[in-house]
């Protein structure tokens, strides 16, 4: 089976380096590793060239000039990734050693999978993992032993966020008919919005519980996806007209609840008083009008 690693990277050519190297070291290497580069300078290229001449899996480099953005980086990626499978993966992020192997794997058990991830260790900038902190993400987005037994439906899986932002594997198929939506179309919740579209189109997301990855906090991360996520991924999921059944339990009034305040307080920020005001008094909010927090957040509208 044929594997295309695909790395959007800027200006970050000691992270790239890592990246790659999790590649390098898989037990089931890929074809090809894709490199799409929105960087200002030549150290990335400098740093490719270096691995084409001592590496036996072949690197195709993409350099974008002008920088084309996230959005339009990965769909370059995914547009000339030639293997049968794709495997998106963020410059500052890493794959576990057997991620390839692993997902692999389920595809060639069940060839109506479309799409396959794991759990995802949280390291620091250093590389140092968050054991605590890795238990409670993956919980916090479904990814535990239950739910590889009880799997949750595909718009479940996008929904509330179980198919991750990266390092997971695509069959060809999907990105032939899903791309990413740019930031003057969604802001900054391309990830989230990516997932939820694969959900609504009905595609197979396929969660193992094995550690297939290592997500990395850092200081450009959290600003990128703090921006406006929370309350532009609110927004997608109200115009997809989708609404839940349980007022507690069903997975879309989970991720909404969950969603709320922040996107309020980013509705607010971005101006969208109205908006804001709709989101608080809506049922998602309603059981926190009255705590400190809620009060707090109404002030941030009004002021």
């Amino acid at each position: 089976m044929k594997i295309s690693v695909c790395i959007p990277t800027y200006n970050r050519p000691d992270l790239l380096e890592e990246a790659i190297d999790s590649c390098m070291e898989q037990t089931y290497l890929p074809d090809e590793i894709l490199i799409g580069d929105d960087s200002k300078d030549d150290r990335t290229s400098s740093l490719v060239d270096t691995y084409r001449n001592q590496s036996d899996v072949k690197i195709k480099y993409l350099r974008n000039r002008p920088s084309l953005g996230q959005a339009a980086n990965v769909n370059r990626l995914f547009a000339s990734a030639g293997g049968e499978k794709v495997v998106l993966l963020h410059d500052d992020d890493l794959l576990m050693k057997t991620a390839l192997e692993k997902m692999v794997e389920c595809f060639q058990s069940d060839n109506t999978i479309h799409a396959v991830y794991g759990k995802q260790y949280i390291i620091d900038e250093d590389g140092a993992i968050d054991e605590k902190h890795s238990i409670d993400l993956n919980a916090y987005y479904f990814r535990t032993s239950y739910y590889s037994e009880n799997k949750l439906s595909p718009l479940e899986a996008g929904m509330v966020q179980q198919f991750p932002n990266d390092c997971y594997m695509l069959d060809r198929d999907v990105i032939n008919q899903i791309q990413y939506r740019t930031k003057d179309e969604i802001g900054h919740a391309g990830d989230f919005d990516f997932g939820f579209r694969l959900g609504l189109h009905g595609f197979n997301l396929h969660f193992i519980n094995e550690y297939t990855a290592k997500y990395r906090i850092t200081k450009s991360s959290v600003a990128r996806n703090g921006t406006d996520s929370g309350y532009q991924a609110f927004r997608i999921i109200r115009e997809a007209g989708i609404t839940g059944k349980s007022e507690n339990s069903d997975p879309v009034n989970v991720v909404l609840k969950r969603k709320a305040p922040v996107a309020i307080l980013q509705a607010a920020k971005k101006g969208e008083k109205k908006e804001a005001l709709n989101i608080y008094f809506s049922k998602w909010h309603r059981s926190q009008i009255l705590t400190l927090g809620g009060m707090r957040r109404l002030v941030n509208i009004i002021i």
